[in-house]
């Protein structure tokens, strides 16, 4: 990721590991914990808010990441519009078609590919052709997941944007990923031998070092980050639903134009919104 020293950053979906470089979090669910690895990270300025309907002003934040979140939602369009409405740069990472396929999450909503420097998308069909079988190696098979850290380019969609996210939503629930191409099986194969080796020292370290301690690491490195920028939520927050004025009070915030409210639990602002149904 091209985060520059003073960029102020958005994480939507910041979940249970939160990048170091994150100034404001965003997660949808803030009890929940099922869809992720562990439980909700609360270290720096917090916000309960879907990515689709984001409570921030627009031109917020200078970077925005988004890991994992996309293939989630209901309406990608909206997500998407929504990240360049509040910054003009940041990151999108999902599983890969490869990855979908051999893991088959069946709460996710759609199926990603990169292709031609673009994101290109169609509905989830939701098969798990193999069952829970790749998620027990996962879990229980170290050679397995050695195989899949060093080939992670396999399993991931990484794709950073500048001014606009170029991108392309299927209606056809068909992929176009051929994997009987040569020139398709050529890119998806070649990875340099410096990215075969950074990922052998990436793997010893995370062989070695507990999840804990490195959760631990990167939330002290957040809160004593030198030229933390000086932007609170009070200056960007935004109603989710018409992006207009708020007002803050002792436990909740009002919309001063359509006039909904969204209550402040332990600090946090929740601002969840039941999406229209057209």
């Amino acid at each position: 990721m091209n985060i520059r020293a003073n960029d102020f950053v958005l994480e939507i979906g910041s979940g249970h590991n939160p990048n170091v470089r994150s100034d404001v979090l965003c997660d949808k669910f803030i009890d929940d914990d099922e869809q992720r690895g562990g439980m909700i990270v609360t270290d720096r300025p917090m916000v309960e808010a879907d990515g689709q309907f984001l409570p921030f002003v627009d031109g917020a934040f200078d970077y925005v990441i988004c890991l994992h979140v996309l293939e989630h939602v209901e309406d990608p369009d909206r997500l998407l519009a929504e990240m360049m409405r509040v910054s003009s740069r940041g990151y999108i990472e999902t599983p890969s078609e490869i990855g979908e396929r051999i893991y088959g999450w069946h709460y996710h909503n759609w199926v990603v590919n990169r292709i031609n420097g673009r994101l290109v998308l169609y509905k989830n069909p939701k098969r798990a052709e193999f069952g829970q079988l790749f998620h027990t190696l996962a879990a229980q098979d170290k050679y397995w997941r050695k195989f899949h850290i060093m080939h992670h380019d396999l399993f991931l969609v990484q794709y950073e944007w500048d001014a606009r996210i170029e991108y392309e939503i299927l209606r056809v629930p068909e992929s176009p990923l051929n994997l009987s191409c040569p020139q398709t099986i050529e890119r998806l194969s070649s990875i340099e031998l410096t990215e075969q080796t950074h990922k052998e020292l990436w793997l010893m370290f995370k062989s070695f070092v507990p999840r804990g301690i490195v959760s631990f690491a990167k939330s002290l490195f957040a809160r004593r980050r030198i030229g933390h920028p000086t932007k609170t939520l009070k200056d960007i927050l935004a109603c989710p639903k018409c992006k207009d004025d708020i007002m803050w009070e002792a436990h909740r915030i009002l919309c001063k134009n359509c006039e909904n409210t969204y209550p402040i639990v332990d600090g946090i602002p929740r601002m969840n919104v039941t999406p229209m149904v057209s």
